[in-house]
Formats: structure tokens, sequence, C-alpha cells
């Protein structure tokens, strides 16, 4: 909780923000974050069995392969959008064939949970 926010205000917010939830009209781009960005930001990859660099294998981190996955699905979303530009400059440098690896990894974690 921040100290110059009150509850009513920070909430909405943060999970606007957190999980684009209402479409764009408190934040101008989603938040999504790949394993490497939760371990860069966070001590939670610490102990973690998956290894936040990696988007598809037994041991990939689910949260990377999940932004890869968004990022292939909301393509033409965001694609333009000045905010996520680099974001997508980096999807294009993946191969069709490791995209496709992805969507199916990320089918299976979504199935699975």
């Amino acid at each position: 909780m921040y100290v110059d926010v009150v509850e009513w205000v920070e909430l909405p917010h943060t999970l606007g923000m957190s999980q684009y939830a209402d479409g764009g009209m408190l934040a101008s781009k989603p938040y999504v974050a790949s394993g490497r960005y939760i371990q860069k930001m966070s001590n939670y990859c610490r102990h973690c069995r998956y290894h936040p660099g990696k988007s598809t294998s037994a041991d990939a981190c689910p949260f990377t392969t999940l932004y890869w996955d968004f990022l292939q699905r909301h393509n033409a979303r965001f694609r333009r959008h000045p905010r996520t530009a680099l974001q997508w400059r980096n999807l294009d440098r993946l191969s069709r064939s490791e995209k496709r690896d992805i969507r199916d990894q990320a089918d299976e974690i979504r199935q699975r949970h």
C-alpha cells in the first residue's frame, strides 16, 4: 500500500494496471512480465525450479511462456503501441517453430491450471 493514496484509489489502479482489467482506461499499456523481469525485480525466483530465461521445455518458467504467448495473441492490438514496440521487436526475433512451441506450451499451462 502506498502512503500517499487511499485504498479506494490504490486497489483499482494497481489491479487495472497489473491485469489490464479495465481495457486500458487507467493504464496506457498492459503490464505483462516475463520470468526474467520477475527475477530481476524480486526474489521470487531464487528457489524456483523453473528457469526464467526459458519459454519452452520442462523447466521453462510459466510466466515467460505466457508472456510470449500473450504477445503473440495480442499482436494486432498492441504492435503499434509506442510503449510496447520493443516487446514486439523481440517477438519478431523468434522463429515460427519457437512461436508455435510457445503457443503449445502455453495451452498446456492453461489446461493444467
